[in-house]
């Protein structure tokens, strides 16, 4: 052990003095430094597991297990809920043609519009469906096993809400893994006596794995993170634990232990995926590349077809979107009472400035990597980029303490403002624009770069005349994509907002958590419409590009 041990410190330090001696300049001094500023709040709130107060004691002892079992039993219901909608959806389109396939190709993908919360508030009476069968319940077979029922169909009503919003994440990656599959596998099976069942089981499902698998992440990871939602059915969840001995026992470092929890739990999530992707085979990509072969489905089947695609439509979003539009109707005189163009005007003021400033971060960081090859870089962009896989509630407390050491050290204020709010932004949501940036620098850009350096091109005209148009439409969609997520997100706004200053999402949860749930409709109704352009636009970018 000894001798791997000094193996790996002898290879560590050769790789560090290669970096310094040859790649150390100054676009990678800069990008490593301002990556590990990004990382910075995870990394302050990782730092304080150590700290203890008194509370934690009464923590762990009464509610800390019933955090971790809620969490645990709604991102399972919700992954359950999630996967059947996403990946029967996804085949169905794919692979077999049926009136209106087309249609429902772009549409499945609109649930992303609806936030949680605002569906969680969209159904918020669905449990007085189920008051007869309650009573029923009580009546014949006692008061206890009536609690234990709600509770169950709490649970189930929730990870169905979420499931019926978050399931696009899984329907994406399918169908685009099913699409990149082609009819060459499913013709060999067919010819081989395989039934249309057995190949979806045997073939398509094994080779879609690690593209399902990195969906069901995201719907993990989303899970949660979510405040609104669970706050409004009264599941205690990490986040409503951290909101509640945070705000309500005033315990800042009990919280911050809390958090540290809730990240090992997404950072477990983030870990299985990445390890059964790694473990993933392909074959030859030219034998599968082209398009999938449809069967006609006519009578009954198209009918079933037809179901199984309406049914997490009209779920996801036609029953939200619907009731929010009655809603608004009814409180109409409420528009001016709210300022509903200041609220909007704060959320896209918000999302623009955190989409550029996130993108160009990207782009500096992605091309400094790529170009000069620099693993320091590589490293400290990877760590960069856990924001996306930490709860917002966790990012909003690093950076209240990042912004207090700093306030001690030059005496600036910054807690409060709007600048800590668009860092905190960046810190979440860098991920969302890095990723996609940086795979267009390697499809596009790498051989040209090296030609760049071989004609004695400087890195600024390389990156402005050669790398810059040719991932234009990269930039563009994952500008849009962090647009999208900063325009819904709701804990860490609640946490970091200035004050007397409200955006459409905190407007939204203020009103509902108010008992004024068709006036939130109003501002929930505008979340919905800026964040339905974008998706759109990007799914169909998506289809053309296939």
């Amino acid at each position: 052990f000894l001798e791997l041990l000094t193996l790996k410190s002898k290879l560590f330090s050769k790789y560090l003095r290669k970096e310094i001696l040859f790649k150390l300049n100054r676009w990678t001094a800069l990008s490593f430094c301002m990556s590990l500023l990004i990382f910075l709040p995870i990394a302050v709130v990782i730092g304080n597991i150590g700290s203890f107060t008194t509370n934690w004691k009464h923590i762990t002892d009464t509610v800390l297990v019933t955090y971790s079992i809620n969490s645990i039993i709604l991102v399972i219901g919700t992954i359950i809920f999630s996967s059947l909608f996403g990946i029967s959806s996804a085949w169905i389109v794919t692979a077999y043609k049926f009136p209106g396939h087309k249609i429902f190709k772009w549409a499945l993908v609109l649930p992303l519009a609806i936030p949680t919360y605002i569906a969680a508030y969209a159904y918020f009476d669905i449990l007085e469906l189920f008051n007869p069968f309650l009573i029923w319940i009580r009546s014949t077979f006692g008061l206890g096993l009536m609690q234990s029922t709600n509770d169950v169909l709490v649970y189930v009503m929730l990870s169905l809400i979420m499931g019926a919003v978050l399931y696009p994440y899984v329907y994406l990656l399918a169908r685009a893994s099913f699409e990149s599959q082609g009819y060459h596998f499913t013709n060999v099976a067919r010819s081989l006596g395989h039934s249309g069942r057995s190949i979806f089981w045997k073939i398509v499902l094994p080779l879609s794995r690690p593209a399902i698998v990195a969906g069901i992440s995201l719907v993990a990871m989303e899970t949660l993170s979510d405040y609104g939602a669970v706050k409004h059915f009264g599941v205690q969840t990490f986040t409503y634990g951290i909101f509640r001995t945070w705000l309500g026992m005033g315990d800042l470092t009990s919280a911050l232990r809390l958090a540290v929890i809730l990240m090992i739990f997404t950072l477990t999530v983030l870990y299985v995926e990445k390890k059964i992707r790694s473990k993933a085979r392909y074959g030859d990509k030219s034998i599968a590349s082209s398009s999938f072969e449809k069967i006609q489905f006519e009578g009954k089947k198209s009918i079933i077809a037809l179901a199984i695609c309406a049914v997490p439509l009209i779920f996801g979003f036609i029953i939200p979107t619907a009731r929010m539009v009655s809603w608004a109707w009814l409180s109409r005189n409420y528009i001016s009472e709210i300022n509903t163009f200041l609220l909007a005007l704060n959320t896209l003021t918000l999302a623009i400035i955190a989409s550029i400033l996130t993108v160009t971060l990207s782009i500096f960081f992605a091309f400094s990597s790529k170009y000069f090859n620099s693993l320091m870089v590589k490293a400290s962009t990877r760590l960069a980029s856990l924001g996306y896989s930490t709860p917002g509630a966790v990012i909003a407390m690093g950076a209240l303490l990042v912004v207090g050491y700093i306030s001690n050290v030059f005496n600036i204020l910054l807690s409060g403002t709007i600048v800590l709010l668009i860092f905190a932004y960046t810190v979440r949501f860098f991920a969302v624009a890095f990723h996609p940036i940086e795979s267009g620098f390697e499809k596009n850009c790498e051989e040209l770069n090296d030609a760049s350096k071989t004609l004695g091109v400087s890195p600024i005209r390389s990156l402005f005349n050669v790398n810059l148009p040719l991932i234009k439409n990269t930039i563009i969609a994952a500008g849009l994509l962090v647009f999208v997520d900063a325009t819904k997100e709701l804990p860490l706004t609640l946490i970091l907002r200035p004050f007397n200053f409200e955006t459409l999402a905190t407007a939204t949860f203020d009103l509902s958590n108010q008992a004024q749930i068709i006036e939130s409709s109003i501002p929930s109704l505008c979340i919905i419409f800026l964040t339905l352009i974008p998706i759109i636009y990007l799914n169909r970018r998506i289809g053309e590009e296939r």
